[in-house]
C-alpha cells in the first residue's frame, strides 16, 4: 500500500513540476521566469522527499523504528534546494553540456537525501549497507536522471515530457528500492511497545494526502497561468497577425523613442528584419529631423516625407503617430503609409486630366495652362508668341464615307505632321474633334510665323496612305499673335478663331493672320449683329414680295416673301448683307420668326387662291420651336395652312437627315407645304426628292439664266422637269428674266415661273391702300 501511494505521489509531483517548469520556460519576464523555476524545484524536491518518507514509512523491519525530526526536516530542505539548482541550470540553456550537469545535479541531490534521510533512524537502529547495492543504486538513479534530462532536448513532445518522465521515475525509485536493499537495521535496545499515536498507514494516507494537496495546487496554479498566458499569447497573435495584415507599417515605440515592436509591413516596406528594429531609434529607422516632436504623447501627421531606403531608392510615405497607455507605461504608434503608388496613380491621372487619349498630345486643358503661363511671363516681341488654330478640312466627310477608325487613324497622323513642324520650345494640342492648337514660340517676325503655317500647310498636302485607300488631307490655320501688352488668353484664343473662319470663308486649305484688317471685318460684324439685335427691338424688317405666275396663263398663283432692313442712316439692305451674321448670332430664329408671321398676317389679305412663300434657314429649320410657333402664328393670323409654303434647301436636310424627316413630317401634318429651294445645285438632289414630301421643286436661277445659251444647262432643266413630273411635283422656275426664258420652260411644261420679267419684288399693298394707278397695275399684272 505505501509503495502504491509512494509511486502516485512521485509520478504526481513529477508531472506537476513538468507543467510548472514549461510556464516558466514560456515566461517573457526574466523575473516571472525565475519564479516559476524555483516553484519547479521545491515541487520536485517535495515530491521526491515525500516519495522517500512514504516508502520508509512502508518499510516492516520487524521492529519499532523512531525518526529524527531534525534530519527528517533537513532531508527534504536538501531535496528542495539542490532539485531547484539543478532545475535552474537545465532551463538557462538548451545544450547538451548544460543538460548533463543539471542531470548530475539533480541525481547527486536525489542520492544524498536519500542516504541523509536514513540516518533519521539513527536513533533507534543500527544501520549497515552492501556497497556493491549502494554503488549499483547511485549508478543506476545517476544513469536515468542523465536519460531523463536527455530527453528534454527532443523536439517530439513525447520523447521531451513522457519518455523524460518515466526516466525521471525511474531514477527516484531504482535509488530508493535498491538503495532499501542494501540496508541491513539492527535495534539498538528494546523499545517498548506503545504505537504511534497513528498508525502508520493512517499517517503515510495523511502525509500523501497533505503533499497532493500542495502539489495539486501547484499544478493548479500553473495550469491556470498557463492557460491565461495561452490566451495571452493567442489574442497577442491575433493582434499580430491584425498588424501584419495591414498595409502600413506600424511601430510601437517607449517614451524614449525605441521600437518595441513592428509589423511585417514595416519589415517589407524598409527591408530591415523585424527584430533588428527593435530598440532601435525610432529617428534613425524613419529619418525624422525631430524626433521630439513625435515622440512626446501628441497625435501628430507628416505628410510626404521622403525616406532613403539602402539599396538605392527613395520612398515617399505619410507618417501619423498617436499616444497609447497601457495598465504598464505609455508609448507612441507611429503608423506609415508608403504613398508611392498613390502618388504613381495620381500623376498617372494628371496625365490623362491634360493628355489627349486618342493622339498622345495634350488637350484643350493643358492648352489653356500653358497659353496662360505663356501670357504671364510677358512675352518680349508681337512675334515671340503666337497662336495658330488648325482645322482638318472635309474631316465630317471622310468620317461619314471611311468610318470613324479612319478618322481616327487621320488625326493621329496629323498630329504627328503638326508636331514635325514645330521647334522643341513650341506646344501642339488637340483641343477636340478636328481642331488642334500650337503655341508658337520664338519667332523674330512675321515672315518666320508665316514660313511656320506654310510648312504645316504643305505637310498635311501630303496624301495619307491608309490600308489600300490613299487620302488626302488639308487644314486650315488662324493665326493670332499676342501682343506684350495682353492680360488674358480669351483675346488671343478669340482672335486666332476668328482668322480660322476667315480662312475657311476664303477656300479652306489657307491661313489667315489676324491683322488691323481682318479686325475691321469682325467689327463691323459686330457692328452689324447690334444693330440687328435693335432691328428686331424696333422693328426695322420690312417684307417683299415677289409674284409666281401659271407659265401659260401669268395668272398669280402665289408669292414669295422676301425680307429687307432698313436701316436707320443707311437706307434698304438686302438679306444677303446681314443674315449671315444673323445666322452666326443666333439671331436669325427671331428674324425668321418675325417674316413667317408677317407674310401670314399680308397673305390673309390676298385671293383666297394664292399662297406665299416663305425662306427658312438651315439653322431656322432645326429650331425645337420651330413648328409649335408656325402653329400658334396660322392660328392667330386665321391663315389656311394650305396656302403657307415653306422653301428649304439641301443645306438644311443634309445637317441631320433624320431629324429633317421628322420636322417636315410635322409641318405637313399641320397642312403646310414643302419646297425644295435651288434644285439642282446640291450633292444629293435626287436622294432627298425621293426621301422627302416636296410639294413643289425650284430650279435654281443659274440653270435659268443659262439654259437658252447653254445645251448642258438646257438638258439639266429638262432632267428636273421630267423627274418631277415623274414624281408628280409641280416645278417652279426662277429667275426668269426673258421671254425665250419663259417660252422655253411653257415649251418644257414647267407649270410656273418666278422673275423680274414677271415683276420686281416689292411691298404689298393692301385694297384699301392701294391708290387708283397701283391698283389698275396690280389689276393688269393679274389678268395677264
Amino acid at each position: 500500500m505505501h509503495m502504491v501511494i509512494a509511486v502516485l505521489v512521485l509520478g504526481f509531483s513529477l508531472v506537476c513540476a513538468l507543467l510548472v517548469f514549461q510556464r516558466g520556460m514560456i515566461d517573457r519576464s526574466e523575473t516571472g521566469s525565475r519564479r516559476w523555476i524555483i516553484a519547479a524545484g521545491i515541487v520536485t524536491g517535495l515530491g521526491v522527499w515525500a516519495t522517500h518518507f512514504i516508502a520508509l514509512l512502508g518499510y516492516k523491519p520487524g521492529f519499532p523504528v523512531t525518526f529524527d525530526v531534525f534530519v527528517t526536516l533537513m532531508s527534504a530542505l536538501v531535496a528542495v534546494i539542490g532539485l531547484t539548482v539543478a532545475t535552474a541550470v537545465a532551463s538557462n540553456s538548451g545544450t547538451a553540456a548544460r543538460k548533463l550537469s543539471a542531470a548530475l545535479l539533480g541525481s547527486g541531490t536525489v542520492i544524498v537525501m536519500h542516504y541523509f534521510g536514513m540516518t533519521a533512524m539513527k536513533d533507534s537502529v543500527e544501520i549497515a549497507y552492501d556497497p556493491r547495492l549502494v554503488l549499483l543504486s547511485i549508478v543506476f538513479c545517476g544513469g536515468f536522471y542523465t536519460l531523463a534530462y536527455s530527453f528534454r532536448l527532443s523536439t517530439l513532445p513525447v520523447v521531451r515530457n513522457v519518455v523524460s518522465w518515466a526516466c525521471a521515475m525511474l531514477a527516484i525509485l531504482g535509488l530508493h528500492f535498491i538503495g532499501t536493499a542494501a540496508l541491513t537495521m539492527t535495534p539498538l535496545a528494546a523499545i517498548p511497545d506503545t504505537g504511534w499515536l497513528m498508525g502508520a498507514g493512517a499517517l503515510s494516507v495523511v502525509i500523501a494526502t497533505s503533499i497532493c494537496l500542495i502539489l495539486m495546487f501547484a499544478a493548479l496554479a500553473a495550469g491556470l497561468d498557463s492557460l491565461v498566458v495561452q490566451m495571452r499569447n493567442i489574442e497577442s497573435r491575433k493582434l499580430s497577425a491584425l498588424a501584419d495584415s495591414s498595409q502600413e507599417a506600424l511601430f510601437m515605440v517607449s517614451a524614449n523613442g525605441k521600437v518595441i515592436q513592428a509589423n511585417m509591413a514595416a519589415e517589407t516596406m524598409l527591408g530591415i528584419p523585424r527584430d533588428d528594429m527593435q530598440g532601435t531609434n525610432i529617428f534613425d529607422i524613419l529619418q525624422l529631423n525631430d524626433l521630439d516632436n513625435y515622440a512626446d504623447g501628441k497625435d501628430r501627421l507628416l505628410a510626404e516625407h521622403v525616406i532613403h531606403i539602402s539599396g538605392g531608392h527613395d520612398v515617399t510615405v505619410e507618417i501619423t503617430t498617436r499616444a497609447m497607455q497601457d495598465s504598464e507605461a505609455g508609448f507612441t504608434v507611429f503608423a506609415v503609409r508608403d504613398l508611392t503608388r498613390q502618388l504613381r496613380q495620381e500623376a498617372k491621372v494628371r496625365a490623362l486630366a491634360y493628355r489627349d487619349t486618342l493622339t498622345g498630345l495634350p488637350n484643350r486643358a493643358a492648352f489653356n495652362m500653358a497659353l496662360e503661363a505663356a501670357i504671364r511671363d510677358k512675352p518680349y516681341a508681337c512675334a515671340d508668341l503666337t497662336v495658330f488654330i488648325i482645322d482638318v478640312d472635309e474631316f465630317k466627310e471622310v468620317n461619314d464615307q471611311f468610318g470613324h477608325s479612319t478618322g481616327d487613324s487621320l488625326l493621329k497622323i496629323a498630329g504627328r505632321r503638326i508636331s514635325g513642324c514645330l521647334s522643341p520650345a513650341d506646344m501642339v494640342a488637340r483641343l477636340g474633334g478636328d481642331e488642334f492648337a500650337i503655341i508658337l514660340r520664338g519667332r523674330s517676325s512675321i515672315h518666320q510665323i508665316k514660313w511656320t503655317a506654310n510648312k504645316i500647310l504643305k505637310a498635311f498636302a501630303t496624301p495619307i496612305t491608309l490600308g489600300t485607300r490613299s487620302l488626302s488631307m488639308g487644314a486650315s490655320i488662324g493665326i493670332a499673335l499676342a501682343e506684350p501688352e495682353a492680360t488674358g488668353t480669351a483675346r488671343v484664343l478669340n482672335a486666332a478663331d476668328r482668322a480660322l473662319y476667315a480662312a475657311k470663308e476664303a477656300g479652306r486649305g489657307c491661313f489667315r493672320v489676324y491683322d488691323a484688317a481682318l479686325h475691321e471685318v469682325h467689327e463691323q460684324k459686330r457692328d452689324l449683329e447690334t444693330a440687328l439685335h435693335d432691328a428686331i427691338e424696333g422693328d426695322q424688317f420690312v417684307l417683299h414680295f415677289q409674284p409666281k405666275v401659271c407659265s401659260h396663263t401669268r395668272a398669280i398663283v402665289g408669292r414669295e416673301a422676301l425680307i429687307r432692313w432698313n436701316r436707320p442712316g443707311r437706307g434698304m439692305v438686302y438679306p444677303d448683307n446681314f443674315i449671315p451674321v444673323a445666322e452666326q448670332s443666333l439671331l436669325i430664329n427671331d428674324i425668321g420668326r418675325w417674316t413667317i408671321r408677317a407674310a401670314c398676317e399680308a397673305a390673309i389679305e390676298w385671293d383666297a387662291n394664292e399662297t406665299v412663300a416663305v425662306n427658312l434657314s438651315a439653322r431656322q429649320f432645326l429650331d425645337p420651336d420651330l413648328v409649335e410657333d408656325i402653329r400658334n402664328i396660322l392660328h392667330e393670323t386665321g391663315l389656311n395652312p394650305s396656302r403657307l409654303e415653306l422653301e428649304i434647301t439641301e443645306t438644311a436636310l443634309i445637317l441631320n437627315k433624320q431629324l429633317a424627316a421628322t420636322i417636315l413630317m410635322q409641318l405637313k401634318a399641320i397642312g403646310i407645304k414643302i419646297a425644295l429651294d435651288d434644285f439642282g445645285t446640291g450633292y444629293s438632289s435626287m436622294s432627298y426628292v425621293q426621301s422627302f414630301p416636296f410639294d413643289r421643286l425650284k430650279i435654281d436661277r443659274s440653270f435659268v439664266a443659262a439654259m437658252n445659251g447653254d445645251r448642258k444647262s438646257r438638258a439639266i432643266v429638262e432632267a428636273i422637269i421630267s423627274l418631277a413630273h415623274s414624281l408628280d411635283i409641280p416645278v417652279v422656275a426662277e429667275g426668269v428674266e426673258t421671254e425665250e426664258q419663259a417660252s422655253l420652260l411653257r415649251s418644257l411644261l414647267c407649270e410656273e415661273i418666278q422673275g423680274f420679267l414677271i415683276a420686281r419684288p416689292e411691298p404689298f399693298i393692301s385694297s384699301d391702300q392701294a391708290d387708283p394707278k397701283s391698283a389698275r397695275s396690280l389689276a393688269s399684272l393679274s389678268a395677264a
